[in-house]
């Protein structure tokens, strides 16, 4: 019974996706569309494309820095959009990465990089100089958020967020694997709110969970399900300038929106259509309010005016 009703969801699922209209959805619901107009694509430079990119981050100046993790590399690209520089080459030494999955940038334009597969932090300039990195506990970091100023880093892994300081302290940690308020199922993006809230994508548990800065459970954001207002598979998380938050659903190929009350307002769209994306991961609004969204198997970076 169980797995009719699963694929029931899935079929209804689909069956709004590929209708794709405003007003039109499974069993009557409402499919809110909001253009987001296609600027250009970030798809790789010196020397090589990109390769299963995951994460984005926007740095001082607006730069772009793109997990590159197919080519153990961080990809640096102008707020234009122009390769710059790359940072790292496969290996453990220090500025070098094995799989890495999650980027964060502070403030003073530091970047942080999630080195899944040398279970560490690295810590870089926003010129890629190597500054800094510290193993975590919780076997492979997913992802790293600082706050505004870089003081406490928070870090996805191991069904579990943990906040350490530059240095690798371990300041606080919270949760476990579970999908009451406060537990996790494969926490992936992690964000830090200018006030300083933390919104966690709680993968398995198809949602995003909001805590205040000492892991106090604040808010819970979608739930398991293929409508709108539901995610499958949440990979990616980013705020914009009016503080509405969007998630990417990699399983689904989309992006939905909810407003700063944490109510489903739209999923973004195209021509009166729903904008489909290529199992889409993480992403990053800048100051211009155009977002990068991570296309994993498509091996590139959509960026789009939100305006």
């Amino acid at each position: 019974m169980a797995g009719d009703n699963l694929r029931r969801a899935v079929r209804g699922g689909l069956l709004w996706i590929s209708l794709g209209l405003a007003g039109v959805g499974a069993a009557g619901a409402e499919v809110r569309l909001a253009e987001a107009r296609h600027l250009f694509d970030l798809a790789g430079g010196g020397g090589a494309a990109l390769s299963l990119p995951s994460d984005v981050a926007i740095g001082s100046g607006g730069r772009v820095y793109v997990v590159d993790g197919g080519n153990h590399r961080v990809a640096v690209f102008s707020p234009a959009g122009q390769y710059l520089f790359a940072i790292g080459r496969k290996g453990e030494g220090s500025g070098e990465f094995r799989d890495p999955v999650g980027i964060g940038a502070d403030a003073r334009g530091r970047i942080y990089v999630a080195d899944s597969g040398n279970h560490r932090i690295q810590i870089f300039d926003a010129n890629g100089r190597f500054s800094g990195s510290f193993r975590t506990g919780n076997g492979r970091p997913i992802d790293v958020a600082p706050d505004a100023e870089g003081k406490t880093l928070y870090v996805t892994g191991g069904h579990r967020l943990t906040a350490y300081s530059p240095t690798g302290e371990v300041l606080r940690q919270w949760g476990s694997e579970g999908q009451s308020q406060g537990e996790f199922r494969y926490p992936a993006s992690v964000l830090v709110a200018p006030e300083g809230h933390v919104y966690v994508v709680d993968a398995l548990n198809s949602r995003v969970q909001i805590f205040d800065p000492q892991g106090k459970f604040v808010f819970q954001v979608g739930a398991w399900g293929v409508l709108p207002g539901q995610f499958f598979r949440p990979k990616g998380v980013a705020l914009d300038s009016k503080n509405r938050i969007y998630v990417t659903d990699s399983y689904m190929d989309l992006v939905e929106v909810f407003g700063s009350d944490y109510r489903f307002q739209h999923v973004l769209g195209a021509k009166g259509k729903i904008r489909r994306l290529t199992a889409p991961g993480g992403m990053a609004i800048d100051a211009s309010d155009r977002l990068f969204v991570a296309e994993m198997l498509a091996n590139k970076v959509s960026v789009f005016s939100l305006r």
